[in-house]
Formats: C-alpha cells, sequence, structure tokens
C-alpha cells in the first residue's frame, strides 16, 4: 500500500506540531504547552477530558499534565490507549533540527524525522487520527475509548501513568499500549530497577598513599567480581519470544553497569568514592521484589568474599513489567485487527524495554502493546524517524480494534 502525504494530512499536521514542542522530560512548561495542544484537538473533537496533574503527589514544582478523555460509544465496555508526550534529550550535533518535522522518501518509502517522531508522539498523532475517523465516520464500536497521554515515561513514569494507575483516576476493561515496536504484537514488557553501587574508601594524596583507602581501587575489584550477576540474570529465561531479529530466542534477565562516578577529579589525589549506576531488566512475569533479593544476596556475598565491606547498594525505582497470555482472547481479537491493518501475520512477542503498561498490571485486565517504531527508527538517537506507513497501519489497527 502506498502512503500519500494527502491520505494522512491530519496526522502529519497533528506529528509536525507535537514535534515542534520540546517537550523534554522535566521540562514543566513545555509539558503544560504540548497538554494544551492535545486537550484543544480532543475538545475540538467533543472528548470528555479531564487533566490529573502528577504534581500532587512529586510535590517538586514540576508540573505534569496527565491526560484522560473519554469517546462514549454507548458500549458495556471500555478500552484505555495509553501514549507518552515526553521525549528524551538530544545531542548537540542534532538540536537545532530536532524539533522541526521533515519530510523525506528513502527507497520509495516516506518518513517523518524529528524528536518523538516514534517515541512516543508518532502513536499520539496514530490515535487522535483513528478517534477522529470514527467520530467522522459514525461507526459504531464494540468499546468506549478512554484516551489516556502522559508525562515522565523515559524516567519510568511513577507521577505519569504511575499516578494515573495508582489512584485508579480511570476504569478499564483491557489496555493498549501505543509505545512499542511494529514488529510484532507485545504481550509482555520488561520490568525495570535502576540503583546505585557506591564504594567508600579515604581520601589522601596520591603521592604517598599510606593512610587513605583508594575507592577506585576497590571499585575495580568488587565490580568485576559483580560482573559474575550479569550470566546469573542471563539464566533466567521468559516464555515470551523475542522479536526475530534479536539473536537469543526468548526475553531474558539483564543486567548492566552504565556510569560511574568519582568524588575527585584531580590526578593527584586518592578519591575517597565512587558511585556506580546500573540498569536491571526484568522478566515480564517476574516480580522485582524476587529478583531484589537475588541481586542483594549476590552483592552481599560478594563483599563478604572480598572482604571489602564499606560498600553500599541503594535502589533508585523498581517497577514491573507486564505479560497477558497469549491465548486471552482480547489478544486473538488484536491479531485479527493487526491482520487486516497490516496484511501480515505478525509473531505475538515479548518487549526488551519497558513501557508504561506495568503501572497497570494489577488492574487484572488484559494488556498489549503495538506502536510505530521498526528498524529504521533509532528511538533515542540521532535523526529519529517514523514511517508515514507505520502510522496508517497503527491508525487502521486501532478502528479494527474498537469497531463492532
Amino acid at each position: 500500500m502506498v502512503i500519500t502525504l494527502s491520505a494522512l494530512e491530519y496526522e502529519v499536521k497533528l506529528l509536525k506540531e507535537l514535534v515542534s514542542i520540546k517537550s523534554i522530560t522535566g521540562n514543566s512548561e513545555e509539558y503544560k504547552r504540548i497538554a494544551n495542544l492535545i486537550s484543544k484537538e480532543l475538545t475540538a473533537l467533543g472528548l470528555r477530558l479531564t487533566i490529573h496533574d502528577g504534581e500532587k503527589e512529586a510535590k517538586d514544582g514540576i508540573s505534569r499534565p496527565n491526560i484522560v478523555a473519554y469517546y462514549d460509544a454507548g458500549a458495556p465496555r471500555t478500552i484505555g490507549f495509553l501514549t507518552h508526550y515526553d521525549v528524551v534529550s538530544t545531542s548537540s550535533k542534532w538540536r537545532e533540527k530536532a524539533f522541526s518535522l521533515r519530510i523525506y522518501e528513502e527507497n520509495g518509502e516516506k518518513r517523518a524525522s524529528g524528536r518523538g517522531s516514534a517515541d512516543d508522539k508518532g502513536c499520539i498523532a496514530a490515535l487522535m487520527g483513528a478517534i477522529r475517523d470514527i467520530i467522522t465516520r459514525k461507526l459504531e464500536l464494540d468499546w468506549n475509548i478512554a484516551f489516556i497521554c502522559t508525562a515522565d515515561e523515559e524516567i519510568g513514569g511513577e507521577y505519569g501513568a504511575g499516578y494515573i494507575a495508582r489512584n485508579k483516576l480511570v476504569e478499564l476493561d483491557a489496555l493498549v499500549v501505543l509505545d512499542s515496536s511494529s514488529m510484532g504484537l507485545v504481550v509482555g514488557t520488561s520490568g525495570i530497577v535502576h540503583g546505585n553501587i557506591v564504594i567508600k574508601g579515604k581520601p589522601g594524596h596520591a603521592g604517598y598513599l599510606f593512610g587513605s583507602d583508594n575507592a577506585l581501587h576497590k571499585a575495580i575489584v568488587f565490580l568485576n567480581e559483580l560482573l559474575g550477576f550479569v550470566n546469573s540474570r542471563a539464566m533466567s529465561l521468559s516464555k515470551l519470544r523475542n522479536p526475530p531479529s534479536i539473536p537469543i530466542p526468548n526475553v531474558w534477565g539483564r543486567f548492566s553497569l552504565t556510569w560511574i562516578k568519582s568524588d575527585n577529579m584531580t590526578y593527584n589525589v586518592i578519591p575517597g568514592k565512587i558511585t556506580v549506576g546500573f540498569d536491571m531488566r526484568l522478566l515480564p512475569e517476574e516480580d522485582p521484589e524476587f529478583v531484589l533479593s537475588q541481586l542483594k544476596s549476590y552483592f552481599e556475598m560478594t563483599k563478604y568474599r572480598l572482604c571489602l565491606h564499606d560498600i553500599k547498594l541503594e535502589i533508585i525505582r523498581a517497577f514491573p513489567g507486564y505479560m497477558t497470555d497469549e491465548n486471552h482472547p482480547f489478544v486473538k481479537k488484536a491479531m485479527d485487527a493487526l491482520y487486516k491493518a497490516t496484511g501480515k501475520k505478525l509473531p505475538v512477542i515479548g518487549m526488551l524495554g519497558g513501557n508504561d503498561g506495568g503501572w497497570f498490571r494489577d488492574y487484572g485486565i488484559p494488556i498489549i502493546s503495538f506502536g510505530v517504531w521498526d528498524e529504521k527508527s533509532n528511538i533515542h538517537g540521532d535523526n529519529e524517524s517514523v514511517s508515514l506507513k507505520k502510522i496508517e497501519e497503527l491508525k487502521s489497527f486501532i478502528i479494527n480494534l474498537v469497531r463492532k
């Protein structure tokens, strides 16, 4: 199917406006701007809308206007479509062009480039385009629609989707998270744990050494041993398959050291403190508390074995993933809707990353994910882009899923 700009005129125009707003995670003023734009569009479509500001819980002065809007189709049940409007920052190299949507053609395919075009503003445009079509065409639906668009997804969503879910600010019978790849129907996402390892020593003069205790030397020895936990986590395998492009067949547990910081940046001073950040990914079906107990056990035994005791583990955040049985009737219906939209029998897969669906894990409802990313999207990188065909397919999928 050839996608023309005229066929997606509304969606491309909206995406251009969305991308132009620099809604980088934590930017309160830009959050307000983009929430205002989305709210005006939804109100114009006739949806009933409420803003729930996560700052009420965060109490840090950063406004997080989370949007919940309803389209009442007179149906007995409600399906939620969850998106997010925050984006990651850009490199200095791309910064000037990142917030101006560029349409181009590559090997006969029309694409749009700009920060957030694939993650996740392209999904917002597709969802709003789908709702607009449903209203314009007066389609009969099996579901009422809850449009949910939140802040802070890129840092875990605690005061975005988490705020909505914890406070039961939306009632749902099923949830579709529009924030994943387009390479398969995601029925489970990875949980996430972020934390710090703090290694303490005693600072001193590098020329004299005696009387000091080099925290960096201790860190090298300790972290080398701790890397054994990488293999330990890799032995945990999910029931869910990975996308075909991944060399490991099933979703697996992951542990990565991601940054290191010293309290000293002077050549002739022995550092007294080293802090190391880590990222741990959980299986969709794993309980974060259980995996944390495994990490803490490995951590403490490594300290004991090496006789290094002034080392501390700090957990910054721990978010669960979610998992829906691939034989659930809702998954079957979604697969049918996806086939009609794409003309392809896409696989049922797990997601190596996480998304905000995990916050709704305790709702006891089926949760799935689908989105617009593809192998060319380069999400979070320079020249992030989305195929206009993927926006059209997502739009069609949404309509197919909810209509009678």
